[in-house]
């Protein structure tokens, strides 16, 4: 008993030297000041990835946008009641449609598919950024 506990303390002191002096030749941070998850990034080329996953988090999250959206495109003074529900009903499906796609993409963020990581649907309107701004009243 004394011998095996002797021959396993032996074994394990030999072990972790060898593997501390592994740890000790690791390499440290490159010069240029780049931490290892950029060289990860860098090396892997995750960016398209990580932006499909995005993509569709906020797809899956916000897709129910398309109701106000598709209800103020197809409003019409003239027809009140028949446009509101068209564009309703017409909110109703592609908001549908876009929360599917965003939770597709969301699960198959690692997946080159559609063919380079590119979006299956176009972005929301509300998330476009608008450079052009109104004049000031001053102005």
């Amino acid at each position: 008993m004394k011998r095996t506990f002797q021959w396993m303390l032996t074994v394990g002191l030999v072990l972790g030297v060898v593997v501390s002096s592994g740890w000790a030749n690791e390499e440290t941070p490159h010069a240029s000041g780049q931490d290892r998850v950029d060289e990860m990034m860098g090396r892997y080329n995750l960016q398209p990835a990580f932006e499909k996953l995005g993509r569709g988090l906020s797809n899956a999250l916000f897709g129910w946008l398309e109701l106000p959206l598709n209800i103020d495109q197809r409003y019409s003074t003239s027809d009140v009641i028949g446009s509101s529900l068209t564009g309703a009903t017409v909110g109703t499906f592609k908001g549908a449609v876009r929360m599917g796609v965003g939770v597709y993409e969301t699960v198959t963020f690692f997946l080159p598919y559609p063919e380079h990581f590119a979006p299956i649907l176009p972005t929301l309107e509300y998330f476009k950024k608008n450079t052009r701004r109104k004049p000031l009243p001053l102005e």
